[in-house]
């Protein structure tokens, strides 16, 4: 039995990304008034579903911090710097203060440190981040959090699979094209039947998906407010 974080950050990307071979099977099982290409198509993902849902999260996770880096640095250690200002400085100055109690260590950040040796200070922040992070696991009591990270992690490992998503929606829609083209000795397009044109538009609607909404930015909202919600947990713990 999936839990809820395996089942929605781990699974669906997979399930989005065959989503157009179970989508081809059904329309062409009533182009050729047979269920057998939907049943195939359907069990083609479902044998695969496994495999590329660790395949995508080990893609996320490997790209992930070259994504922070594009970022400036984690989500976390990016809120923690005293001369970043998406926290009000008196909010932060609290959370540091609750943090440095929490999880002491031999550097109390400053604006002074940040500037002279800024590699040293986010060191300290990162530390923080993994304690916070193992603080706040409760699923009940930080539910807020957790949510976030869900939503984090289904667009993280949904970006990880991006270049065979495209790759494959590239080889749907030539394959489909090139079925009819064969089939019928025709090569204009629109001399093919209506199950053509459906598949058509409807591959062509997921590309444009992948390439233009599965990108960083998309990713950076659900990631910074995860990052808000953590620094947030350090007022109850």
């Amino acid at each position: 039995m999936f839990d809820n974080y395996a089942l929605k950050a781990r699974y669906y990307p997979v399930v989005i990304l065959f989503f157009p071979i179970v989508l081809i099977g059904i329309i062409y099982s009533f182009e050729f008034n047979s269920t057998l290409q939907a049943f195939t198509s359907i069990g083609a993902v479902g044998a695969f579903t496994y495999l590329f849902s660790q395949l995508g999260q080990d893609r996320g996770k490997l790209k992930e911090n070259a994504l922070w880096k594009s970022w400036g640095g984690s989500p976390s250690v990016q809120l923690l710097r005293l001369r970043n200002d998406r926290l009000d400085y008196i909010t932060k100055q609290r959370y540091h203060k609750k943090l440095q109690v929490l999880c002491p260590g031999e550097i109390t950040p400053s604006i002074e440190i940040e500037e002279d040796n800024p590699v040293v200070a986010d060191q300290v922040y990162f530390a923080w981040t993994k304690y916070l992070i193992s603080q706040t696991r409760d699923v009940k009591k930080f539910s807020l959090l957790y949510k976030d990270n869900v939503s984090y992690g289904f667009r993280r490992n949904l970006w990880g699979l991006k270049s065979l998503a495209i790759l494959i929606l590239i080889l749907l829609i030539g394959g489909n094209y090139l079925f009819w083209a064969v089939r019928l000795q025709e090569f204009n397009p629109m001399a093919f039947p209506l199950g053509f044109r459906y598949t058509a538009i409807s591959l062509t609607i997921f590309l444009f998906f992948w390439v233009f909404v599965v990108t960083k930015e998309w990713i950076k909202v659900p990631a910074f407010s995860y990052a808000e919600r953590l620094c947030e947990s350090v007022e109850v713990l």
